[in-house]
């Protein structure tokens, strides 16, 4: 089990990555900031702006961590506990800030199936830290 968690944590953290890299070169080039989840019926806020850009920044250091984290276990045969744990920990923290500034923007009442969504994807995360943690 923990094997397959540590592969379905690099596989999305890779679409997590590329989903970043594509929000970057659109708002970079038209000022947009898109995501995979949608903004409130408003639109995103330019005060939240830097929010969302800070928040993909972390969440791209993370995401470096948890793709050599899983290269190493899959590929490599070592399970590198300890950055696991650190990744997701990063990833958690980002997770639960991003959902509290969405929610207080209003996106979620205005999208609950898409945000609902990104919860069931990043919800075997937790079972894994748990693995991670006892182990």
């Amino acid at each position: 089990m923990l094997r397959a968690l540590i592969i379905y944590y690099g596989l999305l953290q890779t679409a997590h990555i590329l989903t970043l890299i594509r929000a970057g070169i659109i708002f970079k080039n038209t000022g947009d900031l898109p995501f995979p989840v949608p903004p409130p019926r408003s639109g995103w806020n330019q005060q939240v702006v830097p929010f969302l850009i800070a928040m993909g920044l972390v969440d791209a250091a993370a995401i470096v961590m948890a793709l050599f984290f899983s290269y190493s276990g899959v590929f490599g045969g070592i399970i590198r506990h300890r950055l696991g744990i650190i990744s997701l920990t990063a990833a958690g923290a980002s997770a639960a800030v991003f959902a509290a500034g969405t929610h207080a923007a209003g996106a979620w009442s205005a999208h609950p199936r898409a945000y609902w969504i990104m919860v069931f994807l990043f919800a075997p995360l937790l079972p894994l830290f748990i693995l991670l943690l006892g182990s």
